[in-house]
C-alpha cells in the first residue's frame, strides 16, 4: 500500500480521515475553472493541496449559493457517495489550486479493510451538517447585516492570519462571492462592507480585507455587539 499523507500539521478533525488515505495524483485548477458540477458530478473525494476551492449549490433556477470555501488540508466532493441521477453540487478554484483525488470505488475498497475511516468521515460530515445548519438558523433569524458581519469574522477566521495590532487579514472576497454567502445581493453587501469601513470594523482592497474583530465586539450597536463566527 501506498504510504499515507504526513498529518502532523492537518486539521485535527480531518487527521484521522488523512492518516487513512495513501497518497494518491494531484491535478492543478486555475483561478475560476469548474472541478466538478451538475453537468459533470464528482465519482471522487478530494483533497485541497494548495490553494482554495469554493463550494457552492446551483438553485434549478440558475442561481448559485456559496456553502463553503475549503482551504488547504481539507476534504470535499463528498456528494460523490449519493447514487442519485441529479445533484446541485459545484466546486470552482477559487485561485490556482492543487487537489489530490481519490475515486469512491478506491475509497470503499479502503473502507473494506479499514472501518476506522468509516468514522472518521462520517464525524467530517457531521461537523459540515452543523456548520449547515447554523448557516440555516442564521438566514432565518438575524438580519442581512447580521448575518455579513458573521460571515466576515467567520472567513477571517478560517482564511485569515493574525496581525501584530490584533486585526485579521485575509485573501480578498468579492461583493458577489459574499453575496452568494449571505443570500442578498452584491449591492447590498457593497452598502453594508461600506458602512462597515466608515465605522472602524475593516478595510479592504482587491488585494485583501483587514477585519478589526475587537472594533465590532466592542461596538455600542446591539445589533453587531458580540458577533462570533
Amino acid at each position: 500500500m501506498s504510504p499515507s499523507i504526513k498529518t502532523s500539521h492537518l486539521n485535527p478533525r480531518l487527521e484521522d480521515v488523512l492518516a487513512y488515505l495513501p497518497i494518491s495524483a494531484t491535478r492543478q485548477y486555475v483561478k475560476g475553472q469548474v472541478i466538478y458540477g451538475p453537468d459533470a458530478p464528482s465519482e471522487s473525494i478530494h483533497l485541497v493541496v494548495s490553494g482554495k476551492v469554493e463550494i457552492s449549490r446551483i438553485a434549478g433556477n440558475g442561481r448559485e449559493l456559496l456553502l463553503e470555501i475549503m482551504r488547504p488540508e481539507e476534504l470535499f466532493g463528498e456528494s460523490a457517495f449519493l447514487d442519485v441521477p441529479h445533484r446541485f453540487e459545484q466546486a470552482t478554484a477559487l485561485e490556482t489550486t492543487k487537489v489530490m483525488t481519490w475515486t469512491i470505488s478506491q475509497v470503499e475498497r479502503l473502507l473494506m479493510t479499514q472501518p476506522r475511516l468509516a468514522v472518521a468521515l462520517m464525524q467530517v460530515l457531521i461537523q459540515r451538517n452543523i456548520e449547515f445548519i447554523r448557516l440555516i438558523d442564521s438566514f432565518s433569524s438575524e438580519t442581512i447585516e447580521r448575518r455579513l458581519a458573521r460571515t466576515l469574522m467567520r472567513f477571517s477566521e478560517r482564511l485569515g492570519t493574525r496581525q501584530e495590532d490584533g486585526s485579521l487579514r485575509m485573501m480578498a472576497l468579492t461583493h458577489l462571492l459574499l453575496s452568494r454567502y449571505v443570500g442578498t445581493s452584491r449591492e447590498i453587501v457593497t452598502r453594508y462592507m461600506n458602512v462597515f469601513r466608515r465605522q472602524g470594523f475593516l478595510t479592504y482592497s482587491r488585494q485583501a480585507i483587514v477585519l478589526y474583530r475587537d472594533a465590532i465586539n466592542a461596538s455600542g450597536s446591539g445589533r453587531l455587539k458580540r458577533v462570533k463566527a
